[in-house]
């Protein structure tokens, strides 16, 4: 699975999605297809596989769970195989359940917290957790910590709760899942990767970690080993649409659009009404140039979307598609009816999302201003969002009010913008953060005429197009020809229907295709 378009290139990445909060998954009302035996405690007893697996087994202990419910302590590890495998619906039912068995199931709380797409559920769940830390032992103590740590958004304490409780829990498959799962999200495969490896020691058909590491060979330019375990996710569901659709989802990130599309009709075949393959097959119609076609495949998607939530974020790839066109007048209306009804909804974050999609693609800056304000004023409004979505939106906003007020003519406020991503990156270590603050001081310096200054500032912004396009140029303009075509590489790999893309990779893209015919 991956993010619907709007809002691939604006939240943490994803896997399975790309790039995937779990407030962006889906759900589907099927019971999770894998040869793993339901959890006794955090860790299912897995099949014997290999001789390194077998003896991995064999020293492989479970989290101890504090609870009196024996289906309380099998439902967590029904919900961790529900999430891993796209089905956030049944995950939070799971969940949902389990606490109102035992109401004291702090391990239950916190994954409820974590995995709620619900602002005010998320809060209430983390503060239930929190209440009994004097109950539990250790190792939940540090899963609760690291929960409370992403949600309050103090990214080093997060680390070092989660390392701890990697390194207490070596034998627990859902820790180690977890812990990988998070590291992806962070875009730090090289960690993830050793994590996920771990898990198929203890259980070589565990399918979260099968999905999950095929993607992250995917990211790091491996795709014979991530087609390969594609392939095993794929065996090991193969009544499932999910595998198909991550598979597909692979292809499409490699450019491999024909072959993407096979896998996602494969998928659609398992299920028709799965929505996510549903919505993919649109993309890849946006990417091949049939916006009628995308815009068909994509309002199918939202009229089959597991939930009303992602029945919006579906929507917002027609008003992408058309902003794709240069139809931006009709791309306003689409996502003037979406803000509307994520207002109506409480989906803050969508809310502030779609205005700043708007931002972007607006010709005038004070209207780019205004939606940028408007994005500002719905997250400051919701008292219930967890800081960590609160800061990561305003540090958008913040280098997006930069950039078109250094446009505009207002460097004052540019640097005021900077300042205060400065501050909020020092407060968190929010890689996230980071990338937007030196994805506007690289613009900064570009405007002050400091070109080497601002490649150093550039180069930090990873695969963010805008901050690409402009490092081309930097590197350009300080002479560095060479440079310059690698970071037009670089973007020219992006294979993304994202907001990026449009208005970046795409043109590029189709100017090259020009420039090459002549």
């Amino acid at each position: 699975m991956r993010v619907p378009s709007t809002f691939a290139a604006m939240t943490l990445a994803v896997v399975g999605a790309t790039i995937v909060v779990p407030s962006l998954l889906v759900a589907q009302k099927t019971k999770p297809v894998s040869a793993t035996a339901t959890p006794e405690n955090l860790v299912a007893a897995p099949k014997a596989a290999t001789t390194l697996a077998t003896a991995a087994k064999k020293t492989a202990e479970p989290m101890r769970l504090t609870t009196h419910s024996d289906h309380a302590r099998a439902l967590l590890g029904d919900a961790v195989l529900y999430s891993g495998n796209y089905r956030l619906d049944e995950c939070l039912k799971s969940l949902r359940t389990a606490t109102s068995e035992d109401a004291n199931f702090a391990a239950g709380w916190a994954l409820l917290s974590y995995f709620a797409t619900d602002a005010k559920e998320s809060a209430e769940a983390l503060a239930h957790a929190q209440s009994l830390a004097g109950k539990i032992s250790p190792s939940e103590m540090l899963l609760v910590r690291w929960v409370t740590a992403l949600k309050k958004n103090n990214q080093l304490a997060a680390i070092s709760d989660l390392n701890d409780l990697a390194h207490r829990e070596t034998g627990d498959k859902f820790v180690l899942y977890l812990a990988g799962r998070w590291f992806v999200d962070q875009h730090d495969t090289q960690r993830a990767i050793p994590l996920f490896e771990k898990v198929l020691e203890i259980d070589p058909e565990f399918t979260p970690v099968l999905n999950r590491l095929g993607y992250s060979y995917a990211a790091a330019g491996d795709m014979a080993r991530a087609e390969a375990l594609m392939q095993r996710y794929v065996a090991a569901m193969p009544a499932d649409p999910n595998p198909e659709d991550s598979y597909g989802d692979i292809l499409f990130k490699a450019g491999r659009y024909a072959e993407a599309k096979e896998h996602f009709e494969r998928a659609l075949k398992k299920d028709p009404a799965f929505g996510p393959s549903q919505h993919e097959l649109g993309d890849v119609f946006a990417m091949l140039g049939n916006q009628p076609g995308a815009r068909e495949a994509y309002e199918k998607s939202a009229k089959v979307a597991a939930n009303p939530r992602r029945n919006l974020e579906y929507r917002g790839s027609v008003a992408l598609s058309y902003v794709r066109e240069g139809m931006l007048g009709f791309a306003d209306r689409e996502y003037t009816e979406l803000v509307a009804e994520a207002h109506l909804k409480k989906y803050t974050d969508l809310e502030a999302g779609f205005h700043e999609a708007m931002a972007l693609y607006q010709a005038d800056d004070l209207s780019a201003l205004k939606h940028l304000d408007a994005a500002e004023t719905a997250i400051r409004e919701d008292a219930d969002l967890a800081a960590v979505t609160r800061d990561e939106h305003m540090a958008l906003i913040r280098r997006w009010r930069g950039v078109r007020s250094l446009h505009y003519g207002n460097a004052a406020m540019a640097e005021v913008c900077m300042h205060v991503l400065e501050e909020r990156y020092q407060l968190t270590d929010n890689e996230w953060i980071g990338a937007q603050m030196h994805a506007l001081r690289g613009a900064l310096l570009m405007q002050q005429k400091k070109p080497m200054a601002a490649i150093a500032e550039l180069e930090q912004t990873g695969d963010d197009a805008f901050s690409l396009d402009l490092l081309a140029r930097a590197r350009r303009e300080h002479g560095d020809g060479a440079g310059a075509d690698a970071a037009m590489r670089q973007m020219l790999e992006i294979h993304a229907s994202t907001m990026d893309s449009v208005l970046v990779v795409e043109p590029a893209r189709a100017k090259l295709a020009v420039t090459a015919s002549k």
